[in-house]
């Protein structure tokens, strides 16, 4: 037996309904942790800028190795501003490890870049760069790096 023309429209209707509440709900979750904005400079000790170098922030108290690790790439100035998910949103504020690398080519043809920085520079536990991020903008104090 073929269900009636009233039928099939009452489940069209049932159906778009629920595909609308689905869809409204999807948008109804929690947005995640708030980032604030941060600021840094990087230099040399004889104040020369690393540009090009890249910053990455590491969470202290964060086990989760998939957790996300805020980072900045260092303009000609030597200033750098994080970016979690969007350019510039900033981290959540909290206490981190910090590492710099700068990866620039090696001038011989197809050879991969070369990190242009001390190897200690680009681990979390030995680069002795540490950083708070507060609620509000946050201008951290310069990071001083020897090549």
């Amino acid at each position: 037996m073929t269900p009636s023309y009233t039928h099939r429209r009452a489940r069209v209707a049932v159906s778009f309904a629920l595909f609308a509440v689905c869809t409204a709900l999807t948008g109804c979750g929690q947005k995640g942790p708030v980032l604030y904005p941060v600021t840094g400079k990087v230099t040399t000790p004889d104040g020369k800028s690393l540009e090009h170098a890249t910053v990455v922030f590491h969470p202290v108290d964060s086990s989760d190795p998939s957790a996300v690790k805020p980072r900045g790439k260092v303009g000609a100035d030597g200033s750098f501003t994080l970016t979690s998910h969007t350019a510039g949103d900033g981290a959540v504020a909290g206490e981190y490890r910090v590492t710099v690398e700068l990866w620039l080519s090696s001038g011989k043809g197809d050879d991969p870049p070369v990190n242009r920085l001390s190897d200690k520079y680009a681990k979390p536990d030995s680069s002795g760069l540490k950083a708070t991020v507060n609620a509000g903008l946050t201008e951290l104090t310069p990071f001083t790096v020897k090549r």
